[in-house]
Parts: structure tokens; sequence; C-alpha cells
């Protein structure tokens, strides 16, 4: 069920059942020589979709554009700033509590998201927090969750790619938009990837990079340790089949959780 293409009575009786939403949160940039600059919202949105579809959860709008000024040296990219970011989080999940939702969970395709997805959560727990007249605690909960996270989807992505999964224009992201758009998928022709050091992914994991001239100058056809040519529709298809019921098993564990 999306909420986009449902109408205010279908949401308001929804609500009378349920008061969780998933929300997908991907970026628009560059995804190497082969990837899709959507590939990010392209994944969270697919699962999401799948699983609201499977589950009869409650998908809401997509957050396409996310944190990703150091892909702007690649062309296409169109980034928010992290405040910017946190406002489209703080203000979206005040809309949906206006309504009477109390469980948001992100689905994320981004690893700049994640930080300032959370410190968005922190801000929005705090206008209960500092309340003075400490009236009980707010329902609101929201969870943020990057798919790859799951660990079914982890093994099998790296079972099927071993260490050409790398870090960025990954084969596994590109594989779920080739199943969700066959008829996009680019065949291009690249080298090997040079391989990524355990102190990179400390220090640069979840997209912690510096400015977009510095990452095009390490990456200059946007691939960080990736081989996104390995990537085909039927791995796409598997990633998505493995991924829907721990989407979902997530997502009841978060409506079921306690609140005082």
């Amino acid at each position: 069920m999306r909420l986009a293409l449902s109408t205010w009575p279908e949401v308001e009786a929804y609500l009378e059942t349920s008061k969780g939403i998933i929300v997908p949160i991907g970026s628009m940039e560059q995804h190497g020589p082969n990837g899709l600059i959507a590939t990010d919202a392209i994944c969270a949105e697919e699962i999401a979709l799948a699983t609201g579809t499977a589950h009869g959860v409650l998908v809401g709008p997509t957050i396409t554009l996310g944190v990703a000024q150091f892909n702007l040296d690649f062309p296409g990219t169109v980034t928010l700033r992290a405040e910017t970011l946190m406002a489209v989080i703080r203000d979206y999940v005040r809309s949906l509590v206006r309504h009477g939702f109390e469980r948001v969970f992100f689905l994320n395709g981004h690893g700049g998201n994640i930080a300032p997805a959370n410190a968005a959560f922190q801000d929005l727990y705090a206008d209960a927090s500092f309340r003075a007249d400490r009236a009980g605690a707010s329902p609101l909960r929201c969870r943020l969750r990057s798919w790859w996270e799951y660990e079914g989807a982890n093994t099998l992505r790296h079972d099927l790619y071993g260490e050409d999964e790398g870090l960025h224009a990954t084969p596994s992201e590109v594989a779920i938009t080739q199943a969700a758009y066959p008829d996009a998928i680019k065949r291009v022709e690249m080298a090997k990837p040079a391989r990524l050091s355990p102190g990179y992914y400390r220090d640069f994991g979840g997209d912690r990079h510096y400015d977009a001239v510095h990452h095009r100058h390490w990456f200059p056809d946007g691939r960080i340790g990736s081989d996104p040519s390995l990537a085909t529709p039927e791995a796409g298809r598997r990633l998505l089949e493995i991924l829907v019921p721990d989407v979902i098993a997530d997502y009841e564990a978060f409506l079921a959780e306690d609140t005082p």
C-alpha cells in the first residue's frame, strides 16, 4: 500500500489498525560507469514496496535526495546538506505524527544518510524530553535501517561477489536496480577495481568522505573497490526475495516495542 497512491480516507482507515509506516530514503548520486544515478533511492524503494505489498504495510513517499556532497564532481549528482536532510526528516515525521502515526521505519539505501537521520531523530525526541510538564513518554519512535545490515542479504552479496562487492557502486545494489528496471540496464566493460585496505573501511565506511574534488581524484570512475559489471537482474531478484522477510520481522519487532 503506497501512501502516494492512497486517498485520505484509506489512510485514515489504515490508522485504525496500525500506527506504523515504512519510509524509503536514498540518494541521487553517481554509481560508477554502469550504475543509475538514483540507485540508492531505487534500492530502498523497491525493498520497501515489496515488503509493503507482501505484508500490507503502508509505504510513504521516498526521500530521493540524500547527503552526497562528495560525489558532486560527477555530473548528475544532486545533494542536500546534512542540516537540510535533517529538516526534511523532521518535517516529514511531524506531518505523519499529526495524523496519528507513532512508528516511522526508515529503510535506507545510502550511507551518507545515517548520521543526519539519527541526529534528526534525537531532535524529534527532544521535543518531548524538554517539555516542562513531563507529561509522559512520547509515543513517537523512529528507526533507520540500511538494507545491507540484514544478515541474509549481507551474506548473499558477499557470497556472490566477494571482494568485488566493494564499498560504493556495488554489484549488489546495481543488481537490485536491474531487477527493478530491466530496460535501463547499462552494459559497460571495466577493469577490476583496486582493493580497499581494512583501514579504508575503518576510516571511510558509512560515507565519511572528504570533499568532491578529493573524492574524484581518489576514485576517478566513481567506483570504490567494486566491480558492478558483475551485477545481474537475477541476483537482484534473489536479494529482494531474501530481504523482504527480514525487513518485515525487523519492522514488526519495532512496532511491538514496549512503551512506558
